[in-house]
C-alpha cells in the first residue's frame, strides 16, 4: 500500500519543491537540474508515454477489427497506415543519394540535362554554375527513394565523372529529408488527409456559428454583429463597401441600443431618421466619397482592425491569465499532494 500509495507522492512533492524552489537558488547544480536534466527527465517520460499510446491505439483498432465493430473497415486502414510509418522510419530509410567524384568540364551541360529529367530544375544555368564550382565532388540534388533507382540513374550518366557512388543518408535524418520515403508519405499522404479533415471541419464551425450567433441576450448580439464585421472586413469586398451605407448601420445599430429606453417608437423612428439624415449630410458637405477623407470609423476593414487589436486581444489575454492562475492553482494541489493525477 506505502509503495502505491504513500511512494508516488513523496516522489511528486519532493520533486515538484525542489524544481519550484530551484528558481529561486543560483547554485549551479541546483540551475543545471532545474534547466536541463529535469526537462531531459520530462521528455523521457514522454517518449514512453507516446509508444504506450501508440500501442493503445494499435490494440483497440486490432481488437475493433477482430470484433468486427461498427466501421471496422476504417480501423484497417489505420492499422496499414501505423504500420507503413513504422516501417517508413524505423526500417526502411528510402533516402539515397548519388555523389560524383571529378566530373568532365565539357560534359557540364549534359549532366544539366540528365538532372533536368528526375527533378524540376527553375534556373539551368544556375545549376550548370553550382556544378562548375563543384566538379571535385558534387551531390545530385534528388533523393531516390530505392536503390535500385539510383543504380539506374547512375549508369544513364556513366562517363560524366570518373567516380560515381550511391549512399544513403544516415538514420534518424531521413525522415526530415525532402524526397525519401518518409517525407512522401508526410507530403503525399498525412497533409492531403489533414487538409481534407480541415476542409470538412468548416462546415462544423459553420454550424457551430449559426448556433453561437442567434439573438438571444444582448452579449449574443454583440458577438454577432462583431463577427460580422470582423468577417467582411478581413475580405476585399469590405474594402468596396460605401462609407454611407456604413453610417446608416451604425445608426440602426444606435437605435436597437436606445429602443428600450425609449416607449414612444414615433420618436424613435424620428431619431434615427434623423441620425441618418445627418450623417448623410455630414458625407457631402465633407466629401467623404473621396477615400482619403473617409473618417476611419466608417470603413470596415478600420473598424475590423480595432475589434482585431483591442477588444480581441484584450479578451485573448484575460482567458491567458484564467489559464495560467488555473495552471498555477493545480500545481500546487499536485505539489501538496491535495491532488494525485500520477
Amino acid at each position: 500500500m506505502f509503495l502505491k500509495r504513500q511512494m508516488p507522492a513523496i516522489i511528486a512533492i519532493s520533486v515538484g519543491l525542489f524544481i519550484l524552489f530551484g528558481h529561486f537558488i543560483n547554485v549551479a547544480p541546483v540551475q543545471q537540474f532545474v534547466n536541463n536534466d529535469a526537462t531531459q527527465w520530462f521528455d523521457i517520460i514522454a517518449s514512453f508515454a507516446i509508444f504506450l499510446g501508440a500501442l493503445n491505439m494499435l490494440k483497440l483498432q486490432v481488437l475493433k477489427v477482430v470484433k468486427k465493430q461498427r466501421n471496422w473497415q476504417y480501423s484497417i486502414l489505420a492499422i496499414l497506415g501505423f504500420a507503413f510509418a513504422i516501417f517508413a522510419g524505423f526500417f526502411f530509410r528510402g533516402a539515397n543519394y548519388i555523389t560524383l567524384t571529378d566530373i568532365e568540364p565539357q560534359k557540364v551541360n549534359e549532366l544539366v540535362r540528365y538532372i533536368s529529367t528526375i527533378k524540376n530544375v527553375e534556373d539551368p544555368v544556375q545549376l550548370a554554375n553550382g556544378i562548375e564550382g563543384s566538379l571535385a565532388s558534387y551531390e545530385i540534388p534528388k533523393i531516390f527513394i530505392s536503390k535500385a533507382t539510383a543504380e539506374a540513374f547512375v549508369v544513364s550518366i556513366s562517363g560524366i565523372a570518373n567516380d560515381v557512388n550511391v549512399g544513403a543518408k544516415p538514420w534518424g535524418a531521413h525522415v526530415q529529408i525532402e524526397g525519401s520515403l518518409f517525407s512522401w508519405m508526410f507530403f503525399k499522404i498525412f497533409t492531403p488527409l489533414s487538409s481534407t479533415m480541415f476542409a470538412l471541419l468548416a462546415f462544423f464551425v459553420a454550424s457551430a456559428s449559426y448556433r453561437a450567433f442567434r439573438i438571444r441576450n444582448f452579449e449574443a448580439t454583440l458577438l454577432l454583429v462583431a463577427g460580422i464585421i470582423l468577417m467582411i472586413g478581413r475580405v476585399p469586398v469590405g474594402e468596396l463597401v460605401p462609407w454611407w451605407l456604413v453610417s446608416t448601420l451604425m445608426v440602426f445599430g444606435i437605435g436597437a441600443l436606445i429602443a428600450p429606453l425609449i416607449s414612444d417608437k414615433k420618436l424613435l423612428f424620428g431619431i434615427i431618421v434623423g441620425g441618418i439624415v445627418l450623417s448623410s449630410g455630414l458625407g457631402v458637405i465633407f466629401d467623404w466619397s473621396m477615400a482619403i477623407n473617409t473618417p476611419a470609423i466608417l470603413s470596415f476593414p478600420n473598424i475590423s482592425e480595432w475589434i482585431f487589436d483591442y477588444p480581441t486581444a484584450a479578451g485573448s489575454r484575460a482567458i491567458m491569465i484564467g489559464i495560467a492562475l488555473g495552471i498555477i492553482a493545480t500545481s500546487f494541489r499536485i505539489i501538496l499532494g491535495i491532488e494525485r493525477p500520477f
